[in-house]
């Protein structure tokens, strides 16, 4: 019994066995260029950087509601990031899509408007002491809402082509 595939179900024609797709290098590099997977992965160290240094300011910033909202606007953000990294380098057939799309333009806006409302609230908190680790959050805080603002316009141009 050579049929060149899996034992089970016959397989639909045109896949390969297991249906995973071949990625050459030059694929992943070509991904890795695109301006949208740079932004997500700026995103990504922005996200790190405004959270960690506000949690690492200490119970003066992390004790009150607009410390504790950035760190959870960066935390989450870090992690979306890296759920739409691996989405844009593993391609799964399941998450191509009008609704995957809109799912990727929704999620992006809305952490545009938290990216904005933590930076703000944070930086009216003010700072009483040692403030260098506070405005680096700040800063970076600010620099994550443009960047997820410019991935929702990339997201929405993809959306638009669809």
């Amino acid at each position: 019994m050579e049929t060149g595939q899996p034992t089970g179900a016959p397989m639909p024609s045109g896949t390969a066995p297991y249906s995973v797709p071949a990625y050459s290098s030059g694929s992943l590099v070509d991904i890795l260029k695109q301006p949208a997977t740079i932004l997500r992965i700026l995103e990504w160290f922005f996200a790190v950087i405004s959270f960690s240094t506000i949690a690492s300011y200490g119970k003066a910033a992390t004790g009150t509601s607009e410390g504790g909202f950035m760190i959870f606007t960066g935390v989450v953000a870090w992690l979306l990031t890296m759920v739409f990294l691996a989405v844009y380098i593993l391609r799964p057939p399941q998450l191509s899509g009008r609704v995957w799309a809109y799912f990727e333009v929704a999620v992006s806006a809305i952490w545009v408007v938290f990216w904005f409302s933590a930076s703000i609230a944070v930086a009216a908190y003010g700072c009483s002491f040692d403030c260098a680790n506070f405005n680096a959050s700040i800063t970076f805080g600010f620099f994550s809402f443009a960047a997820w603002a410019a991935s929702t316009w990339f997201a929405y141009m993809e959306l638009r082509n669809l």
